[in-house]
């Protein structure tokens, strides 16, 4: 067979329906109401499927990055360090493996190895239990752009399609 006989149609771009938050929530659907988790697919007043981007979302970027960080935990009277390491960071905090399973609504402060910056978090959601440790998401008592030392990408920004 030559390779001028073949013929491939163009593909077609894959655009999904996205709505936001406050468009779903005022059409009378239950995406993006308290309980739901980020991503989930429900019906929206015309009986159509909508899914809410957890990108959508967000109120910045995150980057997958692998950091060394200690968290300084109290426990039973006393601080406790941990080495841990990030799996993605943002401006308002990060995810990170700990060895152990820290209670949500924890405060702790996170240092970074490298600059020896300190800064003061709490646990947004309980802990996921992981092969590598426990997957512990954390934020900033207060955003802050610039403990990470990296350059996020804009709040609009999309990877291009492949096309």
């Amino acid at each position: 067979m030559k390779v001028e006989n073949l013929k491939f149609e163009p593909a077609k771009p894959r655009v999904a329906q996205v709505k936001s938050a406050a468009t779903a929530a005022s059409a009378g659907s239950n995406i993006g109401k308290p309980g739901q988790s980020p991503g989930k697919l429900g019906l929206g007043a015309t009986g159509t499927r909508n899914a809410v981007a957890g990108e959508e979302r967000r109120r910045s970027q995150r980057v997958l990055l692998r950091v060394r960080v200690n968290i300084h935990v109290p426990l039973q009277g006393k601080t406790s360090m941990f080495e841990v390491n990030t799996l993605s960071v943002n401006d308002h905090g990060a995810l990170i493996v700990a060895p152990r399973s820290l209670a949500l609504d924890s405060h702790l402060t996170l240092e970074h190895c490298l600059t020896k910056r300190q800064i003061s978090c709490r646990v947004v959601r309980s802990p996921r239990e992981m092969p590598e440790g426990f997957h512990t998401p954390l934020e900033f008592e207060t955003p802050e752009p610039n403990f990470w030392g990296i350059a996020f990408p804009p709040s609009d920004w999309r990877p291009a399609d492949d096309t």
